[in-house]
């Protein structure tokens, strides 16, 4: 496993296409102190969150993509919007809750 100090450049944590053609990438950016996760909807840059630890980041972007893949159905049905990307995301708990 990385340490944060190990973690020097920005890496894809992962990256999907969807069945409604839709794309999307999560990327972790080291920071001074933090982990800064940035999500790429189609090529263009959606939101952005920051967390203190590599781990924490990892878990909290596992779990979007987790909760992308339950919705992709609806999502080639339906289609995404900025709304739902923002209601998926909430779905997400922040790490610390997930250690409980």
């Amino acid at each position: 496993m990385l340490t944060n100090s190990e973690i020097q450049r920005p890496f894809t944590l992962w990256f999907e296409t969807l069945p409604s053609n839709d794309t999307a990438r999560l990327f972790i950016s080291p920071d001074s102190n933090h982990f800064t996760i940035k999500l790429y909807w189609n090529q263009k840059f959606h939101t952005e969150r920051s967390f203190s630890t590599l781990e924490d980041a990892k878990t909290w972007g596992y779990e979007l993509h987790h909760v992308l893949m339950q919705d992709a159905l609806a999502g080639a049905l339906l289609g995404y919007d900025d709304e739902v990307l923002t209601q998926l995301q909430a779905r997400c708990p922040e790490p610390e809750k997930l250690h409980l």
